[in-house]
């Protein structure tokens, strides 16, 4: 009997879903925390009934139907489930600001939690993990702070390709979205800061370049492939390709160079 009304009491909350919604054990409130065994069960059951079908582990949705049977969801309502504690990164963000127009075979999604790979329908997902623990509901910032990070890593632009455009992108925010950015990039590495840093001064946001530059090292040097999208990279310490190979190199034929006219 018991099991009955917990199978019930599931089915009645299933029914407030949107068909094609995905859902997991969390939809189901105290349920899941008091009685998940029994929640587990009643989910299988239904499953096997036909009523829902799972998307993914531990993940369901209630499927819509026509003459031939059960519709399955799309990939882009299985990606929308995904990102509800992540967003898009990786190659991916980079082509929706426009900096490449590569397309990835896997989407990569960073997230609070580990990192790992996994099928979810015809998608292949990467997690990653994010910078920031508690994801905003203005992602578009964290893919700017993430292309920074992967400046040298973005297919089909140079570093120099990523800094204008984004420069492009960040000119056209209201203030109060790039005082949010400058927040959320103090959990991301020196160099992230640094760039951005250049590039809201070139922008003119004085205030702000100056709470990220107090953030640095005066003495670190960042090697991020730079050479000639901003005016200020050697203020900031951004260096260009090879910049540090050849500085060896002028010294190494200095000492070779000594070297024969004292013999």
């Amino acid at each position: 009997m018991r099991k009955e009304i917990v199978i019930e009491g599931v089915r009645q909350r299933i029914k407030q879903f949107a068909v094609g919604e995905v859902f997991g054990y969390d939809a189901f409130g105290e349920l899941a925390q008091a009685k998940r065994k029994a929640l587990t069960r009643a989910l299988s059951q239904l499953v096997k009934a036909g009523e829902i079908k799972k998307a993914s582990r531990g993940r369901f949705y209630k499927p819509a139907k026509n003459r031939f049977g059960d519709v399955p969801i799309t990939d882009a309502e299985r990606l929308k489930d995904v990102l509800k504690n992540g967003y898009v990164s990786g190659t991916a963000a980079f082509n929706r600001l426009g900096i490449t127009t590569q397309i990835p075979a896997v989407i990569e999604i960073a997230s609070p939690d580990k990192s790992y790979s996994t099928n979810v329908g015809r998608l292949r997902i990467q997690y990653t993990r994010s910078y920031i623990r508690e994801i905003p509901k203005d992602v578009e910032l964290l893919m700017i702070l993430d292309a920074i990070k992967e400046i040298r890593k973005v297919p089909d632009a140079s570093p120099d390709d990523v800094v204008r455009r984004l420069l492009w992108i960040i000119k056209r925010l209201e203030k109060d979205r790039v005082e949010k950015m400058v927040e959320y990039a103090m959990h991301y590495p020196p160099r992230v800061r640094a760039i951005l840093g250049a590039i809201l001064e070139h922008a003119r946001y004085k205030r702000l370049r100056s709470v990220l530059k107090a953030t640095l090292n005066p003495d670190t040097e960042y090697l991020v492939g730079l050479e000639d999208s901003l005016p200020n990279l050697k203020k900031w310490k951004l260096l260009g390709p090879g910049r540090t190979y050849r500085a060896w190199k002028r010294r190494w034929e200095k000492r070779k160079m000594k070297c024969s006219t004292d013999t």
